[in-house]
């Protein structure tokens, strides 16, 4: 008898900030801190899958298609 699972992939996002700085160096720190001046462009870009040692897996409960939700 076939079973469903449910497969939790890992991905790697690029989260996207602006900010005055006087060179990369120093963005990246303020970037670090959210300093004042760091706005979140509220934009982010797929970047990789994790290997699947990462995944979890785990058997459907009562048919259900979707993870419970975490508590």
């Amino acid at each position: 008898m076939t079973k469903s699972y449910i497969v939790g992939v890992r991905e790697v996002h690029v989260r996207f900030f602006s900010v005055p700085a006087d060179d990369e160096t120093h963005a990246k720190e303020l970037v670090r801190q959210r300093a004042e001046g760091v706005v979140d462009l509220e934009f982010e870009e797929y970047s990789n899958e994790m290997a699947t040692d990462t995944w979890s897996v785990e058997e459907a409960q009562n048919g259900h298609n979707q993870p419970e939700p975490a508590k």
